[in-house]
C-alpha cells in the first residue's frame, strides 16, 4: 500500500504473517501456520495469505472443540443449544490455534490468545521480516 515509504517500519502482527521465519519447530503455531499458509497458497496463489483468512480458520477450529461440548447438553436448533455452544466458546483450553496462539478463553476474556500471538515484523524491501520471537 505505501511501497518503498513503509520501508523499515516496525509493527506487530501475527505470525501467520511470517510462519517459515518463526523458529524451529518450538513455536506452537509454526507447523499448523504453515499447513494453513500452504493450503490457502495453492488455492489463492503464492504470496496471497494475510491475517484476515487465518482469524476466520481459527474460529473454525474454535468451533470444531465448542460444538461436540455443546451437543453433549443441547441438541442444536434449541435456545438450549444456543447457550451451550455460547457457554462452550467461553470455555476453551488449550486450543492452539492453528495460524496464530493458544488460545484459552472465558466468559471476560473472548479473544483468549497467549503471548505467541503476536510478533514484531519489519517491513523490508516490501516483505515481512520476523524481528523477534
Amino acid at each position: 500500500m505505501c511501497g518503498k515509504d513503509c520501508d523499515g517500519e516496525l509493527l506487530p502482527a501475527g505470525p501467520i504473517l511470517v510462519a517459515d521465519q518463526l523458529p524451529g519447530q518450538q513455536h506452537p503455531v509454526k507447523k499448523s501456520s504453515l499447513a494453513y499458509k500452504a493450503a490457502y497458497e495453492k488455492a489463492y496463489g503464492a504470496g496471497s495469505v494475510s491475517t484476515f483468512g487465518g482469524h476466520a480458520w481459527d474460529a473454525g477450529h474454535m468451533l470444531e472443540q465448542a460444538i461436540p461440548e455443546a451437543l453433549k447438553t443441547a441438541q442444536p436448533g434449541t435456545e438450549a443449544f444456543r447457550v451451550a455452544l455460547h457457554n462452550a466458546l467461553e470455555n476453551v483450553k488449550d486450543l492452539a490455534a492453528r495460524a496464530y496462539g493458544v488460545m484459552n478463553t472465558t466468559p471476560t476474556d473472548h479473544n483468549g490468545l497467549d503471548k505467541c500471538a503476536r510478533v514484531m515484523v519489519q517491513i523490508v524491501d516490501g516483505k515481512w521480516k520476523l524481528q523477534n520471537d
